[in-house]
């Protein structure tokens, strides 16, 4: 994906913190607000905040819920859909992918008459180091 032309197919300007912090995310797996203040110190925190709405409303990313206060995301990817699974105990999280699921989720909306955009599943569980 490349976010210069994602940009500028949403009519949104092409700046050096949007690339950077794009740049950024592509090293994270789920991400935070404080994650990216802590890493561009130098950026106004609303700018921060301004980039990540900005990148919800053009689909670089989702909102990812794991039961926590804060809010979670990660970066969008055509090509893979994944869902959560959370340890209760450490709060390891990893993604698992799960074709039956998700054509699961698109029947029951198809009979409802919905269209469904996105879509998020995460679990709650005990790992196997915290047995």
């Amino acid at each position: 994906m490349n976010i210069e032309n994602i940009l500028k197919k949403h009519s949104k300007s092409v700046t050096s913190e949007r690339i950077e912090i794009y740049n950024f995310l592509q090293t994270k797996h789920i991400f935070c607000a404080n994650d990216l203040l802590g890493e561009f110190k130098d950026l106004w925190r609303a700018s921060v905040f301004r980039t990540i709405n900005l990148f919800l409303e053009i689909w670089v990313i989702r909102k990812v819920w794991l039961g926590d206060k804060a809010d979670n995301y990660e970066l969008i990817h055509e090509d893979h859909h994944h869902e959560h699974m959370k340890c209760e105990k450490c709060w390891e999280i990893i993604s698992f992918e799960s074709e039956s699921i998700c054509k699961k989720i698109f029947e029951e909306a198809k009979k409802m008459w919905f269209k469904i955009k996105e879509h998020s599943i995460w679990v709650l569980w005990t790992c196997k180091k915290c047995i």
